[in-house]
């Protein structure tokens, strides 16, 4: 067959699996498929059932809206799920997700709740009688009802915000619902928030993750506490000093296991798998000797994945899964409780992103530089072997180009990881322009995945570059911390050098090298155009540019933040805008297109306008694009439309400024500001 390079279109027909169940014996699993519909501009997903043991996937819901988050009932006769389909969008505000239930054998789904506010988390009670839940909704509202005009929004928490989720109306609580429907009752109360349901042995108590303090929404801090689920009494499980989330009964119930750590390295501590006794007690960190953090940081634009980390007890209890990223790999882990021993499940150049573990088998979502999202499966004895194949057909009609790793000597002679993707086309002798990309964070990492937006850059005639630097996860905890407090430090000169390391190779023409990044990567990518001049363009997102404004802005600015930076706006003034690229802005010699998203509430939108503002005050040549309705990780996970139309974009940007000699690129002119020619 003949293969043909990457198209920016090709992202519409990929196949996204997530979200897999196992069921309780172990012989099947649900999960659900996400998949573009442009013309509506949403992402829409079906759950589908597929034999552990082999077959074809078949379909257990329409794709009427979007499903996900399936649960199997203890006796394997039902799947609770997530779904809008019964809602309708307000403006660009995605319909709420609500609870229902369908049979595991296929039917017409009932529904549960119908919460203004939607639902989240839920969880079978052990009898599979009664589901618990998170809303922050109060009374359910009927069916089709139209969202109230709001006028004003009166705000007195500090948390009032997050970012893909928008503004806060009310607080997280822990309800319940009966299966066979019925009304929901609520469990817990109170001006705090109460997440990450898990059922006790009995089911007489609902156990969840929250802070009851008065500091809460300024702190990180998160316990275990536990509530009787008819009286609502409450007691408290640990007395943690970090965060804590994904809670895990042992099938035993004496113990349970949450994913957190103790902050002793700051916003860099790894997560760990701790467990504690469920009546209450000293908790313990399983993989205190495992200098790597729970859960994934690789991510891709080609995935459904989520924010926490899954683990989940195995061998009656005898051990615990979880993954973790490796330099550029996320592979999958044991513990063993009696000695604390870690092994590897899965080895090779692959991402896992997510699992699910019951009767003896672990379903898990596996990516690789070269191959979309699909679920595997480890059975309890034999070799891990492929279960589904959403997205071959897709493949195999495409040149996907795969990553040259290579390693540098970064500041202070440390050693760091870098790959270089070729065009499809690449003759060797011809050097070629340059994209350099920075990941986000900072403590995310690049690894073994397959990103579209690389692919089409590549398609396109450039090569692409990115590296590791200090402040990636996957290298251990001091490498890092050591971005702590000193972003725009030793982290860009690790930068710099991974991209002469590059251009040593001889196929990269250095005058013609673009700089890029979004989030942390967008700070870098402001702060290098400041600090260099080597750059024949760039592309900054979602960026940071005034640390001093971020603070009070971002939906992390005054917890995470402070702790990133060591700096609060009233005593450490100097130190933010000594790191913050709006205040060098004067020193920018090369085009500028600056891409924001209106509902970001992670990077507000206000970081990229003070960037763009400050540019064309001081006659530099800038374009800035604006997505409605549109939070951080709209490159990711956002809808099809703006998403095609920010590709569109970036590439014709970088078309522009690259794909002509020195003397040629003109820089694109915007109307000028006022008071100039």
């Amino acid at each position: 067959m003949n293969r043909r390079p990457v198209a920016i279109e090709d992202l519409l027909t990929i196949r996204m699996p997530h979200q897999p169940a196992v069921s309780p014996d172990g012989t099947r699993a649900v999960f659900a498929a996400g998949r573009f519909d442009y013309a509506a501009n949403e992402i829409r997903a079906g759950l589908w059932i597929v034999p552990t043991g082999g077959g074809d996937p078949v379909p257990l819901t329409t794709e009427d809206g979007r499903d996900g988050s399936p649960r199997w009932s203890p006796d394997r006769r039902w799947v609770a799920f997530l779904s809008n389909r019964s809602g309708r969008r307000q403006g660009r505000k995605l319909a709420p997700m609500q609870l229902w239930v369908v049979s595991a054998d296929g039917g017409e789904p009932r529904q549960l709740t119908s919460f203004e506010a939607g639902v989240s988390q839920p969880v079978w009670s052990p009898d599979g009688r009664t589901l618990a839940f998170v809303t922050r909704g109060t009374l359910d509202a009927p069916e089709g009802k139209e969202a109230p005009e709001v006028i004003v929004r009166q705000i007195s928490r500090p948390k009032y915000k997050y970012d893909g989720l928008g503004f806060f109306d009310g607080y997280a609580h822990i309800w319940t619902v009966p299966a066979e429907g019925g009304a929901p009752a609520p469990v817990t109360d109170g001006d705090y928030d109460h997440e990450w349901p898990v059922w006790l042995p009995g089911g007489r108590e609902v156990a969840f993750v929250t802070n009851r303090t008065p500091e809460a929404d300024l702190s990180l801090v998160r316990n275990l506490w536990a509530a009787d689920a008819q009286t609502g009494a409450l007691r408290q499980i640990t007395r943690s000093a970090g965060p804590c989330t994904s809670p895990a009964v042992s099938p035993d119930g004496r113990w349970i296991a949450y994913v957190g750590h103790d902050f002793h390295a700051g916003p860099a501590t790894n997560a760990g798998v701790w467990t504690v006794p469920a009546e209450g007690g000293e908790a313990g960190n399983l993989t205190a000797g495992f200098d790597r953090s729970v859960g994934n940081s690789v991510w891709s634009d080609t995935r459904i994945a989520p924010l926490f980390p899954t683990i989940e007890w195995i061998d009656d209890g005898k051990a615990i899964v979880f993954y973790a990223t490796d330099g550029g790999h996320t592979h999958l882990y044991r513990v063993d409780i009696a000695d604390r021993l870690i092994r590897p499940l899965t080895d090779g150049p692959e991402v896992v992103a997510d699992f699910a573990a019951a009767g003896g088998h672990i379903i898990y979502q596996r990516m690789t530089h070269t191959s979309l999202d699909e679920l595997w499966v480890l059975p309890p004895a034999g070799e891990s072997r492929r279960l589904t194949a959403l997205n071959d057909a897709l493949i195999g009609t495409l040149q996907v180009a795969e990553p040259e790793h290579f390693t540098y000597e970064g500041e202070d002679g440390w050693p760091m990881d870098g790959w270089v993707v070729k065009p499809p086309d690449f003759e060797p002798g011809k050097r070629y322009p340059a994209i350099l990309r920075i990941h986000g964070g900072p403590h995310s990492t690049y690894g073994d995945i397959l990103n579209h937006y690389v692919q089409v850059l590549a398609a396109r005639g450039h090569v692409v570059v990115w590296t590791n630097p200090r402040g990636s996860q996957g290298y251990g905890e001091a490498f890092t911390q050591a971005v702590v407090r000193d972003w725009g430090g030793k982290d860009s000169t690790d930068i710099l050098r991974g991209l002469d390391a590059a251009v040593t190779q001889g196929l990269i023409d250095p005058e013609r090298v673009a700089v890029t990044g979004g989030s942390y990567g967008g700070f870098m990518t402001n702060w290098l155009i400041t600090h260099t001049d080597r750059f024949r363009c760039a592309v900054t997102e979602v960026c940071v540019s005034n640390l001093f404004n971020f603070y009070g802005t971002s939906d992390i600015g005054a917890t995470w933040g402070e702790l990133e930076w060591g700096a609060d706006p009233w005593d450490g003034t100097q130190t933010l805008l000594e790191h913050s690229p709006y205040w060098y802005a004067k020193r920018v010699t090369c085009p500028v297109l600056i891409t924001a998203n209106e509902e970001d509430h992670r990077c507000p939108i206000e970081q990229s306008e003070q960037f763009f503002i400050a540019l064309r005050k001081l006659g530099k040549d800038a374009v800035f694009l604006r997505f409605p309705g549109e939070s951080h990780t709209m490159g990711s996970t956002g809808r099809p439309k703006p998403r095609i139309e920010r590709l569109r974009h970036l590439t014709a940007w970088f078309d522009r400024h690259l794909h002509t000699t020195t003397e040629a690129a003109q820089p694109v002119r915007t109307a000028a500001p006022a008071g100039r020619p």
